[in-house]
């Protein structure tokens, strides 16, 4: 709710999981610590309009270790994909990075905005936001700082690629650029969004992975 204070939630391990579910905040990044610009308390609300004047939750903020199901913070080698993610059953975050065998095929950042011409520009920016994809400007939560950013300016989305031991690859869009490969924190909260696989079980009862271009 508004007003709640979410700094008792922060926490410097990268090996923790944590998530923040509630409302959160448009403050941007500015120059002036201790929180440079972020807010210490929730703001007014939990929704985002889309660029289709429909209305969205910013979702869960997700530490990477909690994205990653507990299976990316010790990874420390660049454009490294997590072996597992917090993504239901047949669906996975998507790749980024900037090389490595999937950082540009189906199922990575750069290849949705590429399918869908969205380029790095003010119509991008819209297009993102707009029907089928209908991302929002979701923002999120830094657990290293226990504040809340961004929410209505910049979409800030996790990928399962590792940049090093203290940094992995997103998705940050807002009103003049888009970034598919930008590098951040580990402990700082995305909202998570998955790309489907389909899973066909053999009789075995092992599960055989093979991709479907759809996400949500």
């Amino acid at each position: 709710m508004e007003g709640t204070d979410v700094s008792t939630g922060k926490d410097t391990s990268y090996t923790n999981d944590h998530t923040y579910y509630g409302n959160g905040c448009p403050n941007g990044w500015n120059s002036n610590p201790p929180y440079y610009g972020g807010s210490t308390v929730s703001c007014e609300t939990r929704l985002v309009e889309t660029a289709d004047n429909e209305y969205q939750k910013n979702g869960t903020y997700y530490h990477f270790q909690a994205a990653s199901v507990g299976s990316g913070a010790a990874i420390n080698t660049d454009n490294t994909n997590s072996p597992d993610t917090f993504c239901p059953l047949g669906w996975q975050m998507p790749y980024s990075g900037t090389d490595g065998d999937y950082y540009d095929q189906s199922r990575s950042w750069k290849y949705l905005l590429e399918s869908y011409n969205i380029i790095n520009n003010v119509a991008g920016f819209t297009k993102l936001q707009s029907f089928p994809l209908s991302f929002i400007p979701s923002g999120s939560y830094d657990f290293f700082a226990g504040v809340l950013y961004h929410q209505e300016t910049n979409g800030l989305f996790t990928s399962l690629t590792v940049k090093n031991l203290q940094s992995r690859y997103r998705l940050n869009f807002y009103s003049s650029g888009i970034r598919y490969n930008e590098i951040n924190s580990k402990l700082n909260g995305y909202t998570v969004r998955c790309s489907l696989i389909l899973a066909t079980l053999k009789s075995n009862h092992n599960s055989k992975l093979a991709e479907n271009n759809k996400v949500f």
